[in-house]
Parts: structure tokens; sequence; C-alpha cells
């Protein structure tokens, strides 16, 4: 299948590129979210799968920001991952409604230190284009459905405009009261906030090593805190 195919190829892109970051904090995600997105994938955890190409696209966005990640490796990233997203939309009809805030943070913060020299663009190119090699047909695929989607992801989402930092606090107090709680228990607390958000949010916090999940997707999974 060309999603399992393609979610594999950019884990495997986010393994060698990971080799060669210096900063242990930012490698260490990198490879999570790598063996993360392949097994969601696997377990046709789509909306899951979203979620983690979003973050993995502000991981590499920042890694190239602060000279870690070649410029072109970052490139090549966000375009397999703006193909894998506009795939998994078509295929499985999951689309987004949320608002586009994605001009608000365009611009790029400035880094004083220069960019490493001794790091060429063209072998850092060769790391990752034997890997990503798409057929042309998958190719056209992505242009012709990514315009679409690339933007869908840019926010987060903050539903009845609560800051996502203060709601993703709020779900640590109801986790700490009732010890643990479903999706459901998730979306009757925040009614006016999206699932998908939501979603995001629970997403986060066990990534940050905040929560863990409990069981394989659907009604039976749940949230604890991480002890």
């Amino acid at each position: 299948m060309f999603i399992d195919q393609k979610s594999q190829q950019i884990s495997l892109a986010l393994i060698r590129i990971s080799v060669q970051v210096r900063r242990q904090d930012l490698r260490s995600r990198l490879e999570r979210m790598a063996f993360q997105l392949l097994e969601d994938v696997a377990g046709d955890q789509f909306e899951f799968a979203l979620n983690d190409i979003e973050i993995i696209k502000s991981l590499s966005e920042l890694g190239k920001d602060i000279y870690q990640i070649e410029p072109i490796n970052a490139k090549i990233i966000a375009k397999e991952l703006g193909i894998l997203e506009s795939a998994i939309r078509q295929n499985f009809g999951i689309n987004s409604g949320n608002v586009d805030i994605g001009d608000i943070f365009s611009k790029s913060l400035a880094i004083p230190e220069p960019y490493s020299g001794n790091q060429k663009a063209d072998a850092a190119s060769s790391i990752l284009e034997p890997i990503l090699n798409t057929a042309d047909s998958a190719a056209d695929f992505g242009q012709n459905n990514h315009s679409q989607s690339s933007n869908s992801h840019s926010s987060n989402g903050n539903g009845n405009g609560i800051n996502s930092t203060i709601r993703q606090s709020a779900i640590i107090d109801i986790i700490r009261q009732s010890k643990k709680i479903g999706l459901k228990d998730v979306l009757a607390a925040f009614p006016d906030v999206s699932e998908r958000t939501l979603r995001y949010d629970l997403q986060k916090l066990c990534i940050q090593g905040v929560l863990d999940r409990i069981g394989n997707g659907g009604p039976a999974t749940y949230y604890t805190l991480k002890m």
C-alpha cells in the first residue's frame, strides 16, 4: 500500500537524519517520532498519524533553524510528509476545518551563528534522495493534493478560544483527579473544542512524556499521568 511504503521511507529518512543531529534532545525526538509514525500507520490510526506528521514537520523546521538539520533535508522531508498527508486524507476522507494562522509564525527566528561550512548540501541530499525517490505518479499525486492540505494543520486549533497550553494543563488536572480518562471524557470536558484538536493535545502530552496512552485505539484507549 502506498501509504505504508511512504511512511516507511519517511521513518528511515528520519533515522538517518537523526544520526547527524548533535543535540541529544532533538535527536531522540526525531527517532521517537519516526517509530511513532510507523506504528500509527501500521495500526490504521490515521488521525494520530496526521498529528505525527505535524510534529515531525515542526521538529524538522526547528532543526533547520538551529543548524542541526541541513536545509535541503528539511525541504525533502516536508515535501514527502505533504505527499503522505494528502494520501491519508484522500483515501480515508479525513478533512480539516481549522482556521489557518500559519502566516503569524511564517517569519523564521534570526540565529546569529553562521551555518557550519563543513556540512555541504550536496552531501546531505545524498542521504535522503535514494530513500525518498518516489515514482512520478506519486509525485504528481502529492502536487495535486498538497496545496489543499498543506495549510490545514498549521494551527493547533484553539477551539473555544482557550489557549492550547492552558487547555492541556486543564487536561492534566482532570487526569490527576480521575486517575485515567478516555477521549470521550476529554470531549465532554471541552464541548466547544474539536475532536481533532483534543486528539492533538493528548498526542502532544504523550510525546512530551507527560501522559501514557494505554490501548491500541478506539473506545478502550485511555490516558494516565506518566509515573
